[in-house]
């Protein structure tokens, strides 16, 4: 594998590819060079997307080893989500958002320097939200993605699929995708086969930057996978309560990481 984005694209299932044509072509290092720039502040992580019944696996992992990795190069990361994610993160700081109002009193009070979205849904022309699966799912999809729409602050938006926040960067590219697009846009947009592959791009790129290595280890994958599954967690592909990330089972996740450490250590 040639660059960061050839390993998080691998295994595409959804047109990322294609998609990823409109973007330049070492987007992650882009997103990567950006945060590198902000002065070390809050920065916001929103996450969660409703399959179902609860939030999907896919995101709380990329957001928590964003989160610790942010962490370590001094910036004070806080996730955002609502109640069907609210579980997946006990113990870290933590905002659970539920309606518009909150928004400019959000970022009024912690004045974020950045805010990454990692798949979170975004809401289309009609301002509702939609599944894959073209389902409105504007009832249990909190208004999350006002904060990014309000932001003074950098953006950086990781999907996979084209309902995400930061994918109304490119939704004028999105006519080969069977799906109800997001309009919400962002300043760094990440695609990629599973947006917490997006995720790990997004901290190997900060990683070469930092001269060592931020990505996650095997087990810590796995250990948090599982905890997450028992709170609730479904996979985002056939909305089973298993440990799975959008039909991948961890070891491909896993291979995903370890691709990305190679590349970084060469």
């Amino acid at each position: 594998m040639g660059k960061i984005e050839d390993i998080i694209l691998q295994h595409d299932q959804r047109g990322m590819q294609q998609l990823a044509k409109y973007l330049n072509d070492n987007y992650c290092m882009d997103a990567a060079q950006a945060l590198w720039q902000c002065k070390k502040g809050n920065i916001l992580i929103l996450t969660g997307f409703f399959v179902k019944t609860q939030g999907e696996t896919d995101g709380p992992l990329g957001s928590i080893f964003l989160y610790k990795a942010l962490k370590i190069l001094g910036f004070s990361p806080i996730i955002v989500s609502d109640e069907y994610a609210a579980s997946y993160f006990e113990g870290l700081p933590f905002i659970l958002y539920t309606h518009n109002s909150q928004a400019e009193e959000i970022l009024e009070n912690y004045q974020p320097v950045a805010i990454v979205s990692i798949e979170r849904c975004g809401r289309a022309t009609d301002g509702k939200y939609y599944n894959m699966r073209k389902n409105d799912i504007s009832l249990q999809t909190a208004p999350i993605d006002e904060l990014v729409l309000r932001a003074s602050c950098l953006t950086i938006g990781i999907g996979d699929g084209g309902n995400e926040i930061g994918m109304g960067k490119l939704s004028c590219h999105m006519q080969h995708l069977d799906l109800i697009p997001s309009i919400v846009p962002c300043n760094y947009l990440i695609v990629a086969s599973v947006s917490n592959w997006g995720s790990y791009g997004l901290i190997a790129a900060l990683s070469m930057l930092w001269h060592k290595d931020l990505l996650p280890k095997e087990q810590d994958m796995g250990n948090y996978l599982k905890y997450i599954v028992t709170k609730g967690a479904v996979d985002g592909f056939s909305g089973e309560n298993k440990p799975c990330i959008d039909g991948f089972d961890l070891s491909v996740e896993q291979a995903i990481v370890k691709d990305l450490k190679r590349l970084i250590t060469k």
